[in-house]
């Protein structure tokens, strides 16, 4: 069996207020202040409420498995909430005669959330494009980037967008996973 990569990414952002101190040794010390710049109104992006990302990590057993039809099997056995990432415990297997090799992150691997957001895959530094070879079992915990609302019954997994489950470089597939189970 082959790890997947257990890397564990948080995204932060940081706030910078003011101009830079003098002693930055990056910044030439000048007596001009720059002039604040106004808050962009574009954004896009929909924020969560604070009271509904979960407070603490909650892990839940689950048991689902999908199937590609060129030969990728991939069960989840739990789904971890956090504040800051989403985190599945999967089991991937390619048992398909056609090529040698296949990935799993090619082309679009994400989270959807039933309100749309889309978490994206964070990569395993040691296999991007979670590549599995034929006859191999990859076992590992893949990580999302992004809070899912703790009220919320299930998520989707969507692995490789918008490609065909037969796909011989990156098959699509698309699963279902209830929330509801049994926290661990």
């Amino acid at each position: 069996m082959h790890k997947i990569g257990m890397t564990f990414w948080v995204a932060s952002l940081t706030v910078l207020a003011g101009a830079c101190s003098p002693s930055s040794p990056s910044q030439p010390h000048t007596s001009e202040t720059a002039a604040p710049q106004p808050a962009s109104t574009n954004a896009t992006a929909a924020a969560l409420p604070v009271s509904s990302i979960p407070a603490d990590p909650r892990t839940i057993a689950v048991n689902v498995q999908g199937v590609a039809p060129v030969g990728v099997t991939l069960r989840v056995k739990s789904v971890e909430l956090g504040t800051d990432a989403t985190t599945l415990d999967v089991s991937a297997s390619y048992g398909g005669t056609i090529t040698n090799s296949l990935e799993l992150a090619g082309n679009g691997t994400y989270l959807l959330a039933a309100n749309g957001d889309r978490l994206m895959l964070k990569p395993p530094q040691d296999n991007q494009s979670l590549r599995i070879t034929r006859g191999q079992t990859m076992d590992g915990k893949l990580v999302f980037l992004g809070a899912v609302a703790p009220d919320t019954k299930s998520i989707k997994l969507v692995v490789n967008d918008n490609n065909d489950g037969n796909s011989i470089i990156s098959p699509g597939l698309t699963m279902t996973i209830p929330l509801d189970g049994t926290p661990r």
